[in-house]
């Protein structure tokens, strides 16, 4: 689980709700069963309409990526690329048929190791891997922006549910309730801004970080394939891997290795 997002979100509950018992307000007086529902179903609708039904249908997994992404370790992913190049040097390119198999959870570094292994020319396999990063990365901003149309949405179906409670308050006058009614009525307007900037904007901008992680590890390993496929040797591929990586990585790594 990533734990920055769990952290965040809970401390965000938990300062609303304090912040509102110190005002000297009920918790259960800021609940709106039907605000929860225009802007519930009014968002999701909106997301609805806006993307095919198979996108929207992927929904609950780009949600659940939000809280269990899987990041990959650039460090461990150069250790890897340096023994595949090991193997190669020591043995061949056709050796690294039989580590393909030991690649099953990777696709694409099995899919590019595969390639090389076939006698691809080296500008035909990194189009087919440039392929795939593109394709990755559309799927991911598509799930970015699903997420990123719940976060502007949310407010206005918060002033949608504002309005029809003082629609109806209106409608039914009584100055001895027109206190509660309003404070009812602008639970909406409370709602949309507290989701959309608390809660989906941010959501938005996590999946796209981890798109960008993602591309990234998947460039890491293209370049180390195309390396590799070029002979170079385990040290100048683990040379040429180590600068991709932020320098605050580098130092660290090298002094390990000596």
């Amino acid at each position: 689980m990533e734990i920055a997002t769990l952290i965040g979100v809970i401390s965000a509950f938990v300062l609303l709700s304090v912040s509102i018992v110190i005002a000297g307000g009920n918790l259960l007086g800021f609940i709106d069963p039907p605000a929860l529902i225009i802007i519930g179903g009014g968002i999701v609708c909106g997301v609805m309409i806006a993307f095919p039904m198979d996108e929207f249908m992927r929904m609950p997994a780009v949600m659940k990526k939000i809280f269990f992404a899987k990041k990959q370790d650039p460090l461990k992913i150069i250790l890897e690329l340096v023994s595949i190049a090991e193997t190669a040097r020591r043995e061949g390119l056709l050796a690294l048929d039989g580590k393909v198999n030991e690649m099953a959870g990777d696709s694409f570094l099995a899919g590019g190791i595969r390639m090389i292994v076939d006698g691809v020319k080296p500008e035909t396999v990194e189009a087919v891997l440039e392929s795939e990063i593109e394709a990755v990365t559309a799927r991911h901003n598509t799930g970015a922006a699903m997420i990123s149309q719940l976060g502007k949405a949310a407010p206005v179906f918060g002033l949608i549910a504002t309005l029809i409670g003082l629609i109806l308050m209106l409608a039914h006058m009584d100055p001895a309730t027109i206190g509660h009614h309003m404070s009812v009525a602008l639970t909406g307007t409370l709602y949309g801004a507290t989701s959309a900037n608390l809660f989906f904007l941010p959501f938005a901008g996590k999946l796209r970080y981890y798109n960008l992680h993602e591309q990234a590890m998947m460039e890491l390993k293209m370049i180390g394939i195309l390396e590799i496929q070029k002979g170079e040797s385990p040290r100048m591929v683990k040379m040429r891997l180590l600068t991709c990586l932020p320098e605050r990585l580098r130092p660290a790594e090298q002094a390990e290795n000596g």
